[in-house]
């Protein structure tokens, strides 16, 4: 009977964790939520005639990522977008790590060298899984050089950019990864994901084509954490370990008595 209370106290325990995290990151540009996850296990059966099993505790899964969509807020930045839809921006990680990562925060900025980057100065990748470069200074139809004036981004991913008129010329265009599987996508913090087995390998395409979602520009995605929600599933929680607690704590009363 210890062995039962105690996996229910571990299993409590996991999904505490997991909801102080989620409200935590309430506020997280991107984030996406986490449920615990749990499998009964039960020893043979314990009544031939009814099929009865005798309750063993739980074993505890890994936490299942929630990749709904969170509400969008207007931020006004030129290059801030936000993703309707199931895709994922594709950041150039390749350097440090050998692989891609991928996100759902879409707040970028222009770098030193011309390059979009994220908060982190990680690259921003196009579809070609090339990183995106903004010019600073651009010469229209053979005249002097002019100077960036202003930056917009297309639902389609298009990033377009004026230089001393009010002409947009496109510069680039923002590549998207979609998954079989987001739910298998391993988490590394900061709202970005690796590519796992479970997941499936990235299929690679532009925003508005089938199933990638599309781009609001001057946007950003809020987490898709409802703190009201998760104070309700926190409140539950602790009431369960409270009162998985006071059972071991009378298990092991009874246990010392049968001892004496």
């Amino acid at each position: 009977m210890i062995s039962v209370i105690r996996s229910g106290l571990a299993g409590i325990t996991q999904e505490i964790s997991i909801i102080s995290n989620n409200i935590a990151n309430a506020n997280s540009i991107g984030f996406k939520k986490s449920r615990a996850s749990f499998d009964d296990m039960f020893t043979e059966q314990s009544d031939k005639r009814t099929g009865a099993l005798t309750g063993f505790g739980i074993t505890l899964n890994q936490p299942i990522r929630m990749h709904s969509q969170g509400s969008l807020k207007e931020t006004g930045q030129a290059l801030d977008m936000g993703i309707v839809g199931n895709g994922l921006f594709i950041l150039d990680t390749r350097e440090a790590s050998g692989v891609a990562t991928y996100s759902r925060n879409g707040s970028f900025s222009v770098n030193n060298e011309g390059l979009i980057v994220n908060s982190n100065n990680i690259p921003l990748l196009d579809v070609n899984q090339s990183q995106i470069k903004l010019p600073f200074n651009v010469s229209v139809d053979g005249k002097t050089p002019q100077k960036l004036t202003n930056v917009k981004v297309d639902p389609d991913g298009k990033i377009k950019a004026s230089y001393g008129t009010s002409e947009f010329l496109t510069i680039g265009q923002v590549g998207l990864a979609k998954f079989l599987n987001l739910s298998g996508l391993r988490s590394v913090g900061e709202g970005n994901f690796l590519q796992t087995t479970e997941s499936g390998i990235p299929n690679i395409g532009n925003p508005k084509d089938l199933g990638f979602g599309y781009i609001q520009n001057g946007s950003l995605e809020n987490s898709n954490t409802e703190i009201s929600d998760e104070l309700v599933r926190l409140i539950k929680a602790q009431q369960a370990f409270n009162g998985n607690a006071k059972m071991l704590e009378t298990e092991r009363k009874a246990t010392e008595l049968l001892m004496r």
